[in-house]
């Protein structure tokens, strides 16, 4: 089930819907007026972390402005140290690479859930 958790929580923003069904841990950014959409492009600025599921035009709960988190949603093998952006298949986070933005660091890895830092 996917899940994330605040260990050394940052902001939570709550004041704006999704523009469509999205799942926690997804990298979001502001699509219209407090309206967020999973974030497909990695070049493009995220807001924060989606912090549970939301269907579409439902309240989301977003995570931002820093903090630890832990989480079971990511792409690709991390390590800790590395910089992370949002995989452009599925908003979830990834290692970094070229000239995408960067949302986070990678914390450590253990047993299929990701520690990070986030940077947004």
């Amino acid at each position: 089930m996917a899940y994330v958790e605040a260990k050394a929580p940052g902001f939570r923003y709550g004041l704006g819907t999704m523009a469509a069904d999205a799942v926690a841990g997804q990298c979001v950014r502001l699509t219209n007026e407090n309206v967020f959409s999973v974030n497909d492009d990695a070049g493009k600025r995220s807001f924060g972390i989606l912090a549970a599921a939301c269907k579409k035009d439902e309240l989301a709960g977003v995570f931002c402005m820093g903090g630890i988190y832990e989480t079971d949603q990511y792409s690709g093998n991390i390590a800790g140290g590395e910089a992370l952006s949002c995989d452009a298949q599925s908003g979830k986070l990834k290692t970094a690479s070229g000239q995408e933005f960067v949302v986070a660091e990678a914390i450590s890895v253990v047993a299929g859930v990701l520690r990070f830092k986030l940077l947004v």
